[in-house]
């Protein structure tokens, strides 16, 4: 169910993405890709893969404190962030001469920073075995912007503001909720104190560097594609990525399903079936990815609205299929990257990502000059298959998941 709610999402957002122009569309790619993506990948992913890991290994009451603590971190970084950016020289907000105005940045960061305690709160039911209720409340608060952007539409006009609008309300209004949620079942009640943040601080660290990478190479290419060729190729690369997600899609809801059932085999000793888990899941994600390879392109070419909007943008349909199989390495990486956390080996995850960001740079500055957004795709494709062969070889060779 959860699974089908995700595709209904993607839906959404295309069919009403097509009533921006290409070129307003890429300016808020970018903006929320690179700076939404950067101030979650500062405040929110690392702890959330902590809570991910050591539920199952630490009592609930210590648990709790360690949440409520780096909960109160986040909301720092995020404040202090927020009232960084109004410092910062007016040519960083600049994209072909048009400024991003400081509002809208201001906005995201808001809305990123609120979106921390969903995240968290989303992460601690998929913990405790509950993936469903996890997977479905994401799609929930996901499925409301473009919907939220819809109504903003007709209240602002036919504007780029109205999607801006659709982000903030639907992140910052669930982080809201989920604060009072985690307050309602106990778990931001216990007082946090440094020495209990210590070891989530410590594990954290390598983790914001991977989460960073992670935005460099799925994000960012935005930004690049923009400045070799234009708002408008942004935005068309932006359209190729947003079908290509239906792979991203199933990647959520298998990890949601596969990581607290793996992670508490791990923790019970039982490495056989973790190991048994790791494979099986692994060739069934690899079974998905291979049929939406072979069925997005075609959905694209024969659904009319879609066909109407991508018929000059051939560049579009060529980038899906490499897209889709990019992401689907990405969610076999994502799976065996949980056999190296389980063994506490954070480290060896950022220099994974790291690398692959890297690599991901390299091949941008190679390629998005000569083949524009499908240069940028391609970019995409070598990056997560160097993660996943990477994350693969390594856990083996360091058999963590045996």
């Amino acid at each position: 169910m959860a699974s089908a709610m995700g595709g209904l999402v993607q839906l959404a957002h295309l069919l009403w993405t097509h009533l921006l122009d290409q070129a307003d569309y890429g300016r808020f790619a970018i903006l929320e890709g690179v700076v939404f993506g950067i101030a979650v990948a500062t405040v929110t992913l690392a702890p959330q893969t902590y809570i991910l890991v050591y539920l199952h290994k630490k009592p609930r009451s210590d648990l709790a404190s360690d949440l409520g603590g780096m909960l109160g971190v986040s909301l720092c970084i995020g404040g202090l962030t927020t009232l960084a950016m109004f410092l910062l020289p007016d040519s960083l907000f600049m994209l072909e001469g048009e400024a991003i105005p400081r509002w809208a940045v201001a906005g995201v960061l808001v809305a990123a920073t609120l979106a921390t305690a969903r995240i968290y709160a989303q992460t601690v039911h998929e913990a405790q075995s509950q993936p469903t209720r996890a997977a479905m409340w994401s799609e929930f608060v996901d499925g409301t912007r473009p919907f939220i952007a819809i109504s903003l539409f007709f209240a602002l006009g036919w504007t780029w503001e109205a999607r801006w609008g659709g982000l903030v309300l639907a992140q910052g209004g669930a982080g809201l909720a989920a604060m009072w949620i985690l307050s309602r079942q106990g778990w931001l009640k216990r007082p946090p104190s440094l020495a209990s943040l210590s070891v989530p601080i410590r594990f954290s660290l390598p983790m914001v560097l991977t989460a960073l990478a992670y935005v460099g190479y799925q994000s960012a290419d935005r930004l690049y594609v923009a400045l070799w060729h234009g708002i408008a190729a942004a935005g068309r690369y932006e359209a190729a990525y947003r079908i290509a997600l239906l792979v991203s899609t199933v990647n959520v809801v298998t990890l949601h399903s596969f990581n607290p059932l793996y992670y508490s085999a791990y923790a019970r000793g039982d490495r056989e079936g973790a190991r048994k888990l790791l494979r099986r899941t692994s060739m069934q994600l690899a079974a998905w990815v291979a049929l939406l390879v072979v069925l997005l392109p075609l959905i694209v070419m024969y659904t009319p609205i879609l066909a109407e909007s991508y018929r000059t943008s051939p560049s579009v349909v060529r980038s899906i299929p490499i897209l889709a199989i990019a992401l689907g390495f990405l969610g076999i990486s994502m799976l065996w990257q949980s056999s190296l956390l389980a063994a506490a080996h954070a480290k060896t995850v950022s220099a994974i990502a790291v690398t692959s960001a890297l690599i991901n740079l390299a091949a941008d500055v190679i390629l998005i000059p000569r083949m524009g957004e499908v240069g940028a795709a391609w970019g995409t494709l070598i990056a997560f298959g160097f993660m996943m062969v990477a994350t693969v070889l390594l856990s083996q060779l360091r058999r963590v998941e045996m």
